[in-house]
């Protein structure tokens, strides 16, 4: 049944696509994770991205570093405390470590959340930039190149996208005082 219904679409590719040159073709490529990290504004939102990232690592790390040393301490007061004392104190520990990593976890799902949203903003804004230059070359389908397993490169207007969007979505906000150490 599936071949039955995709042959005629194949047939029909075949026969729409000439053999070769972009301006001739219906169908053109882009490397929508290269529009990401190539253009302008892409690379800002990569870098924001990136120190957000950073930023919560080196919380994490300054957090482990901080519950290893009081593990150290409570581990030294085992000596000197009754059993049912250590056991309280241990006990009061792990409810603390329990609330920090349930913390920091929410911390990395906004944060996962909200780079999903700027990158799906990004897209959303490129996506008029990308209609127009596939109009322009008469093209009627464009294809990510993720989902492409086979293609001509002269099909693929990566590069000219890029270039159009930095054309029209234009300059960077890096602030390199934003850095972090």
């Amino acid at each position: 049944m599936f071949r039955s219904n995709f042959t005629p679409f194949l047939i029909f590719l075949l026969l729409a696509q000439p053999v070769n040159g972009k301006d001739k073709s219906i169908i053109f490529t882009v490397d929508m994770n290269k529009l990401l990290k190539l253009s302008i504004i892409g690379k800002d939102i990569v870098y924001r991205n990136n120190l957000a990232r950073l930023s919560l690592q080196n919380e994490n790390d300054a957090l482990e570093a901080e519950l290893l040393l009081e593990e150290k301490a409570l581990s030294d007061l085992r000596k000197e405390l009754s059993a049912n004392d250590f056991r309280a104190k241990a006990v009061e520990f792990d409810k603390k470590v329990t609330i920090i990593r349930s913390e920091q976890s929410k911390k990395e799902d906004i944060l996962v959340d909200n780079i999903r949203k700027e990158e799906a903003e990004f897209y959303k804004n490129i996506y008029p930039l990308l209609y127009e230059l596939l109009s322009d070359r008469g093209g009627l389908v464009l294809m990510d190149q993720r989902n492409v397993v086979l293609w001509d490169s002269s099909v693929d207007i990566t590069e000219d996208a890029i270039v159009v969007i930095n054309k029209v979505l234009g300059k960077s906000n890096l602030n390199t005082k934003d850095v972090v150490e």
